[in-house]
């Protein structure tokens, strides 16, 4: 699905609330230039729900919102590849992933994750226990979470590969909070963050608070 500046976007006064798009288990979603805007659900996903493989390119998810993943919701097994994307002013309601919620398999590069917004953990990305996320060329700014992780969230394993991260905002982790869990920097700057750049603190090898 694409075409160049097309826009699909929910009207803010229809009723009751939905998301955009939803793929189902074993099916393949391809969207590229394209601007996805508006969705709502008090669920998963408000722009896109996946269960099968969603691949984003050229694409900017703004403005939707959900219980969590604003944006996106990638469900455990399924997988998302995203690049030269902007996801930006999403936010969650629920356990977090303003932007995005990772339950299977996540990479964005050449992505910006900025502005978006979740009340409990990860403000940008919230990466779950089952969930594999892998960030190159990306930056996450000005994201902000009432919880842990006003950027990113991690409780699997996150990898961020020449990835800035700064000016995020959380009660603890401003940049990246992980629980017991692995995140691995490579090459990767995270600065500037509020309180923190990194929590707990001495978890995140090559991150200093």
């Amino acid at each position: 699905m694409g075409g160049l500046n097309t826009t699909i976007r929910r009207d803010p006064v229809a009723a009751p609330a939905f998301r955009i798009l939803e793929v189902a288990s074993g099916a393949t979603l391809r969207v590229q230039h394209i601007s996805i805007l508006g969705g709502s659900t008090t669920g998963l996903g408000g722009a896109i729900l996946n269960a099968g493989t969603v691949l984003l390119d050229h694409t900017i998810l703004a403005g939707n919102q959900a219980g969590n993943g604003g944006a996106l919701a990638n469900n455990a097994g399924a997988g998302a590849t995203i690049s030269h994307s902007v996801l930006k002013e999403n936010s969650a309601g629920g356990v977090g992933g303003g932007a995005v919620i990772n339950f299977g398999t996540l990479t964005i590069t050449d992505g910006i994750l900025t502005k978006n917004s979740a009340p409990i953990n990860g403000g940008g990305l919230n990466t779950q226990s089952s969930g594999v996320s892998h960030l190159i060329q990306t930056n996450v700014l000005e994201n902000t979470s009432s919880g842990l992780g006003g950027g990113i969230s991690n409780l699997g394993t996150t990898t961020l590969d020449h990835v800035v991260v700064r000016q995020n905002r959380g009660s603890g982790g401003g940049g990246i909070a992980t629980g017991n869990a692995d995140v691995s920097l490579q090459k990767s700057i995270v600065r500037d963050n509020i309180p923190d750049n990194c929590s707990p603190l001495n978890t995140i090898p090559g991150c200093v608070n």
